[in-house]
C-alpha cells in the first residue's frame, strides 16, 4: 500500500483523485467465501448489497473527439483517407488534448510520465490491432514541450506475445515473436527519429527487466534476473477480482510513474470493447502470468495467472481489468481511433474500420463511454465500464459528459460485435429484489402456484414484506442458488423483481438464459414462459428471445423461477430488436434498471400533499411530473433555471383532490426550446412548495 501512496501527487488534483479511489475501495464489503455448489473452482459470493461498492462521484467531465477533417487543423484530411500523415495525427492529438482540458496542469518538471500503448502482436501501424506509433510519437513531443528535457517519458507495454529473451517463460508460442522491442509495429524507429532528438524518453518492457547493452539473441536472461524490476502490490480493500485478493505483480515503473497516460487503439473485443480501461491488462507481466496471460509460467508452478473466465460461471475478466486500472491510476486517456477493428481484437480479413479520429479525456470511464457509443454499442452493456464507475474511477453518465470537437451522434458507426463471451450478450440486469425460496414438495404445478397473491402486479420495496435488500449481482448469471445457499437437490420456487425506466413506448426484445421452469411478467402480463429442463452454457448465455412491449417511464419486471435439478441461475437483458445477428444484443439505449420505484412510491406527504419523482429524468423530449393534493385547492406549477428565473408556468388554478400529472416539453413561456441543462419545477399548494430537479438532455 505504501508503494501506491508514493505514486500520489502533491498537487490538489492528484490528491483528490487518490481520495476518490481509496474511498471507493474502503466502501467494498468483504465477500463471504461460503458456496454450496461443489462444481465451482472456488467459493465466492456472487452478490453484494447494492450500495456496498457504489463509489460513483457524479463529477462532470469532458471528452474530445477530433476527426482528421476538422476545419481547425492545418491540413484537414478526409476521414476515409487511409494515407493519413504523421503531421495530421500530431495536429489531431494536440487539438484533442487541448479541448479535453490540456495536460500542463497534470505534468510538472522532473516527472516521470508513462505512456501505455496497446500492442497485441507483431503487426504494422494502421493495422487497427496496435496503437499507431505516430500517436505515441506525437505525445512524446507534446509532453516534452511542457518542460523541454526535464520530463522522463517512458513508453511501456507488457505484450502478450514474447520477445526472444522471454522464451524461457513462454509455454504457448513456438518461439519469440519480436526481433527487438515492438520493432514490427515501428516502435524501434522512435529511437532514431530526428523529430524526437534530444527528448528524454525510453521504451520499456513491462513484462520484465530488459537486457542490457550488448545483448544479442541467444544470450538468455539478464544475469540479475528477469523479475528484478517486478513488484507485488496490494489494492486497499481487496479489489474486485476476489481470487486475487487484491494482489498483483506489476513493473515498478507503473508504481513510480508520476503520470500514467493510457493510449489504446479503439476496437471490438470479447469484453465488448478495447479502449482506455481494457488497455491496462498489459501492465500484468506475462513473465509471471504467462503467454497468454491465462496460462501462468513454470517458474512459479503456474500459480499466478489472469483468471478471466476459467472459473466460470464466475467471470473475473472485468473485475481484473478494474483492479489493474486502479493500480495504474490513469491520469489521462488518448485513444487512437484512426484505424479500428470490428468483430475481434486481431486484424483478420476485412475487419478494419477506418475512422480517422483521436479521442482524449481525463476520465477513462467517460472516454470509454464515448468509444462504445461511437462503435454503436450501449456503454451499459460493457461490464468493465459499469464496474469501473461503481469503483469510483469515473462517470458512465451521458448527462455528466460534455463532448468537445466532433458531434458524437453524427459519427456513430455500428461495428460488428464479437460473437463470443460477453461480446454479443452485453450485460444483463444485475439489480434485483428477491423473495423466497418456497418449498414445492407436494405442489402439483409449482410454477403456476401463486406463492404471492397477484404475483404479477406487486410493487415491492427493498427489505419489506419478505423481500430482500436491494442486491447487486457481480455476473450476468443471477445465482439464486448462491444467495439462498441451496444445493442441487433442493426443490424450490423463488421470485426476482426489479423496475426499469424506458425512454418511450416501444417494442423490446427479451434476451433470457435459464435452465428450468420460468415465468416472466412485465407490468402484470406474462411476456415469457418456459416449462421443462434445458441447459445453457457459460459462453452462450441466451437460450431464447421474445419481443414484447414496454411503456415510457417506469415498468415492473417479475421473474418467477423453479429449481429441481440445476445450479439455479438465470440471465436477462432487454434489448433493441435487431435482425442483423452481427449487431444485435444491445440493451435499449437509456433503459435503466433499478430496485426502487419512482412512480409507485411517493415522497412522504405532508397533510396529504405529495409529489412523486418526475419521469423520465433525465429527459430528451418530455418529462412528466406527478403529484397528489388532498382537497380542491389552488395549485401553481412553474419551471425555473439555475439562476432562479422563471422559465414557464405549466399550470395555475384550482384543481380537485386526487392524483394529477402534467408534462413539460423543454419549452419557455414563449414556446422556444430551452438549452439543455438543469432546471427545477416548483409545485405550490396551500402555502406549501415542493421542488424537483429536472435534467434536460436534448
Amino acid at each position: 500500500m505504501s508503494l501506491l501512496k508514493n505514486k500520489c501527487r502533491i498537487k490538489k488534483n492528484k490528491l483528490l483523485k487518490s481520495i476518490v479511489i481509496v474511498a471507493g475501495f474502503v466502501m467494498l464489503v468483504a465477500w463471504d467465501i461460503k458456496q454450496a455448489d461443489s462444481r465451482l473452482f472456488g467459493h465466492y459470493k456472487s452478490y453484494q448489497t447494492e450500495n456496498a461498492a457504489d463509489a460513483v462521484s457524479g463529477a462532470t467531465t469532458k471528452v474530445a473527439i477530433i476527426r482528421s477533417d476538422d476545419e481547425n487543423l492545418d491540413n484537414p484530411t478526409p476521414v476515409t483517407n487511409a494515407e493519413i500523415s504523421y503531421q495530421t495525427i500530431e495536429d489531431m492529438t494536440r487539438r484533442a488534448i487541448e479541448l479535453a482540458g490540456g495536460m500542463d496542469w497534470l505534468i510538472n518538471p522532473g516527472d516521470m510520465v508513462l505512456l501505455k500503448p496497446n500492442i497485441v502482436s507483431p503487426t504494422k501501424p494502421q493495422s487497427g490491432e496496435v496503437t499507431d506509433v505516430r500517436v505515441i510519437k506525437a505525445l512524446i513531443r507534446i509532453i516534452n514541450e511542457i518542460s523541454p528535457g526535464n520530463i522522463e517519458i517512458v513508453v511501456g507495454e507488457g505484450c502478450a506475445v514474447p520477445m526472444d529473451y522471454e522464451y524461457e517463460y513462454n509455454s504457448f508460442y513456438a518461439e519469440g515473436q519480436w526481433d527487438k522491442l515492438w520493432d514490427k509495429s515501428g516502435y524501434q524507429d522512435l529511437l532514431t527519429d530526428t523529430l524526437l532528438s534530444g527528448i528524454n524518453f525510453r521504451l520499456l518492457n513491462l513484462n520484465c527487466r530488459m537486457p542490457g547493452e550488448g545483448w544479442t539473441k541467444g544470450d538468455g536472461w539478464p544475469a540479475d534476473s528477469a523479475w528484478a524490476d517486478l513488484i507485488q502490490v496490494s489494492i486497499p480493500g481487496g479489489g474486485e477480482a476476489t481470487p486475487h485478493q487484491g494482489k498483483y505483480w506489476i513493473h515498478k515503473d507503473v508504481v513510480n510513474a508520476d503520470v500514467f497516460i493510457t493510449v489504446p487503439v479503439m476496437k471490438i473485443h470479447t469484453t465488448g470493447i478495447t479502449a482506455s480501461l481494457k488497455n491496462q491488462v498489459g501492465i500484468a507481466p506475462s513473465t509471471v502470468y504467462g503467454f497468454y496471460k491465462g496460462l501462468g509460467v513454470p517458474q512459479n508452478g503456474y500459480s499466478q495467472k489472469i483468471l478471466h473466465y476459467s472459473q466460470r460461471p464466475y467471470w473475473w475478466t472485468a473485475k481484473e481489468i478494474v483492479d489493474l486500472d486502479n493500480l495504474a491510476g490513469i491520469d489521462f486517456s488518448v485513444v487512437d481511433a484512426t484505424a479500428c477493428l470490428e468483430t475481434q481484437k486481431e486484424a483478420v480479413g476485412n475487419n478494419l474500420v477506418r475512422m480517422n479520429m483521436i479521442l482524449a479525456g481525463h476520465d477513462p470511464v467517460a472516454v470509454d463511454h464515448v468509444c462504445a457509443r461511437l462503435m454503436g454499442l450501449n456503454p451499459d452493456d460493457i461490464e468493465h465500464v459499469t464496474l469501473a464507475e461503481r469503483a469510483g474511477l469515473g462517470t458512465n453518465d451521458e448527462n455528466l459528459i460534455t463532448i468537445e470537437g466532433a458531434d458524437l451522434e453524427e459519427n456513430i458507426r455500428r461495428f460488428k460485435k464479437s460473437q463470443i463471451e460477453d461480446g454479443e450478450f452485453g450485460q444483463g440486469n444485475r439489480l434485483w429484489l428477491l423473495k423466497g425460496p418456497y418449498d414445492i414438495n407436494g405442489i402439483d404445478d409449482p410454477i403456476h402456484h401463486k406463492f404471492i397473491e397477484d404475483e404479477g402486479n406487486v410493487s415491492p420495496k427493498a427489505g419489506e414484506d419478505g423481500w430482500s435488500e436491494s442486491l447487486y449481482f457481480t455476473d450476468n448469471r443471477i445465482h439464486l442458488g448462491d444467495y439462498y445457499e441451496l444445493s442441487s437437490g433442493d426443490k424450490v420456487v423463488s421470485y426476482a423483481f426489479c423496475y426499469f425506466d424506458a425512454p418511450k413506448d416501444q417494442d423490446a426484445e427479451l434476451w433470457i438464459g435459464n435452465d428450468e421452469d420460468i415465468l416472466i411478467y412485465v407490468n402484470g402480463e406474462i411476456v415469457y414462459s418456459h416449462l421443462g429442463y434445458q441447459k445453457y452454457d457459460d459462453f452462450d448465455l441466451t437460450i431464447d428471445r421474445k419481443i414484447f412491449p414496454v411503456k415510457q417511464g417506469e415498468n415492473r419486471l417479475m421473474v418467477k423461477y423453479l429449481q429441481k435439478y440445476s445450479y439455479y441461475d438465470f440471465c436477462l437483458n432487454i434489448c433493441e430488436p435487431e435482425p442483423n445477428p452481427l449487431l444485435d444484443g444491445n440493451r435499449i439505449w437509456e433503459l435503466k434498471f433499478k430496485t426502487e420505484s419512482s412512480v409507485v412510491s411517493s415522497i412522504p406527504k405532508q397533510n396529504g400533499f405529495g409529489v412523486k419523482k418526475a419521469y423520465p429524468n433525465p429527459f430528451k423530449v418530455s418529462v412528466t411530473i406527478e403529484y397528489d393534493i388532498p382537497e380542491n385547492e389552488y395549485i401553481e406549477i412553474s419551471v425555473y433555471n439555475l439562476a432562479g428565473q422563471k422559465i414557464k408556468t405549466l399550470f395555475h388554478g384550482n384543481q380537485s383532490a386526487g392524483n394529477h400529472r402534467i408534462s413539460w416539453e423543454g419549452e419557455s413561456a414563449s414556446g422556444q426550446a430551452v438549452p439543455p441543462g438543469v432546471y427545477f419545477v416548483n409545485i405550490f399548494s396551500n402555502g406549501k412548495v415542493k421542488t424537483q430537479k429536472l435534467i434536460y438532455t436534448k
